[in-house]
């Protein structure tokens, strides 16, 4: 049984149509999905939804985006994808994704790192990133053993709730006592909900502001940690600063995934937000993604990248489609 499919009028009755989720939703905002139709009970309006989670940081009463997601399961009516029943992973390894070729560098065990399935599949140079950064930093980590899918994507919502956390408990378990890492909010954010505890690269890093490097001279960043990691923008902004990078005040935004026509539309404002900067710093695998792959887009960088090349390891910015300036 999937609980929150099943139980999904629990949330609605909650909702006030007060319209907060629809006043913040981007999607809607172009002409996507409508929030407050889909708490109302329409589950065909949920089409376009990116899964930002706007909606229930600006609902005072209820959680809109735990409807949104089960009302996309429910249209969806999916089954998990081949690529999970394989691999355990949301997603093929891409035989063209950059940088598989680099080796990460693990030296310990000390710290386990999640990499999540869009950084292991599609820029897995990020997952050497963090493996350099976390050596530069003097923390002994690896990769967290046989880990899986963290089940945050629409087409786990139909999956039985028992087998769905079974999956997340695994990887709590795998861990045992050290602190789990993960490289993507989402990640993070379903992980936690279900009971085993781990933590963002971003409040991770700002813990131990105090082990990180100053690059020289003056690198203008947009900080962007993406959709799901956006409670921690001010760890984010507070980490490039300790770089010796200039934020350049931008609101962060969302990619817009990778929902078709509305991302394009969120991507170019995103792209017009970061105008004054020499780079945009992002905190998530899948806008790393879209970003780097934005026609005549701004140089982008995971935020573990920022580090690494901080400590003068660049080796993952050479897999880059646009080039990163020097720092």
């Amino acid at each position: 049984m999937s609980r929150t499919r099943d139980n999904i009028d629990d949330y609605r009755r909650l909702c006030i149509d007060c319209g907060e989720c629809r006043d913040v939703c981007p999607s809607y905002r172009l002409g996507g999905c409508d929030p407050l139709a889909v708490m109302k009970g329409d589950n065909s309006r949920v089409f376009g939804c990116i899964g930002c989670g706007n909606c229930s940081r600006a609902c005072p009463e209820t959680d809109p985006k735990i409807v949104m997601l089960a009302a996309y399961s429910i249209m969806l009516d999916r089954p998990v994808s081949q690529a999970f029943l394989d691999t355990g992973l949301s997603r093929y390894v891409s035989e063209e994704a950059p940088g598989l070729g680099l080796e990460p560098i693990w030296e310990g065990d000390d710290v386990y790192v999640m990499p999540g399935c869009v950084a292991k599949c599609e820029v897995p140079y990020v997952v050497y990133a963090a493996s350099s950064a976390l050596k530069g930093m003097g923390v002994r980590a690896s990769e967290l053993p046989e880990f899986t899918c963290c089940m945050y994507p629409i087409q786990f919502g139909g999956m039985d709730d028992d087998e769905r956390e079974g999956y997340i408990g695994r990887m709590g378990e795998t861990a045992g006592n050290r602190p789990l890492v993960t490289l993507c909010g989402g990640c993070s954010e379903i992980m936690n909900r279900h009971g085993t505890e781990c933590q963002h690269l971003i409040p991770f890093l700002h813990a131990r502001m105090d082990l990180l490097p100053r690059i020289s001279g003056t690198l203008k960043v947009s900080v962007e940690p993406g959709c799901a990691a956006i409670v921690y923008r001010d760890m984010m902004t507070e980490i490039v600063e300790r770089l010796g990078c200039e934020p350049v005040g931008n609101e962060p935004g969302c990619c817009g995934k990778n929902v078709r026509d509305i991302s394009t539309s969120l991507m170019r404002e995103r792209q017009e937000a970061a105008s004054e900067a020499d780079v945009i710093v992002v905190g998530c695998p899948m806008c790393q993604a879209k970003y780097d792959a934005f026609p005549g887009g701004k140089p982008v960088m995971y935020l573990a990248e920022l580090v690494a090349a901080a400590y003068g390891d660049r080796a993952s910015l050479e897999c880059h489609r646009i080039p990163v300036p020097d720092l």
